[in-house]
């Protein structure tokens, strides 16, 4: 996980006050316990598409929905999950201090918070097929290898919004597991079943 970045604090007096009871090494293996924990509960709401709050992440725009992978159009299910780089690469840190659950992926912040990416005006080249016989131009883009005709078009200068899909954080339910963690080290600690 990137040190600089953002940073989402979750300061649970319930939870604190839990694990303020612990001794050193036992509040260090709860806190990777709540880490692995709140790894699993991030990457499960990437299969429910929705965030800490329960709320439903937005709906792909018809654009993005209707963009060609393969041969086949993208759609609008696997919200921020088409290739898994990001819901596969969340990973936490944890002492006995503090634990962190993040993902060192450049494009995290952005799909987490939301906001708008400015496209400089820029020239590019778009590769088509052209039929000889018919006369025609198929208007779909394909790759460089496929094709036998080239043109450069200018792209105007644009914005793209990214809506804000929130999957970092603490849910009531994930809330309710960390206390069962410290509860469930606590047991052990009492009963000399530390590690």
């Amino acid at each position: 996980m990137a040190a600089d970045g953002i940073r989402i604090v979750v300061d649970d007096a319930v939870v604190m006050s839990a694990l303020s009871r612990l001794e050193t090494r036992d509040r260090s293996d709860a806190m990777h316990a709540i880490g692995a924990y709140l790894v699993t509960a991030t990457q499960q709401r990437f299969e429910r598409e929705q965030g800490p709050d329960g709320k439903p992440w937005q709906r792909l725009s018809p654009r993005t929905a209707n963009k060609r992978i393969g041969k086949r159009r993208r759609g609008y299910n696997n919200i921020l999950r088409l290739s898994l780089n990001l819901s596969g690469n969340i990973s936490y840190d944890a002492d006995g201090k503090q634990v962190a659950v993040g993902t060192n992926v450049p494009y995290a912040a952005i799909q987490h918070l939301g906001g708008v990416i400015k496209q400089p005006a820029r020239r590019q080249t778009i590769h088509q097929r052209y039929d000889a016989k018919s006369d025609t131009l198929d208007q779909r883009f394909v790759k460089r290898s496929r094709s036998n005709f080239a043109r450069d078009l200018d792209v105007a200068a644009h914005e793209i919004t990214i809506p804000s899909r929130p999957y970092l954080g603490i849910s009531d339910e994930d809330r309710a597991e960390i206390l069962e963690i410290v509860a469930d080290t606590e047991r052990r600690s009492l009963a000399g079943g530390g590690r």
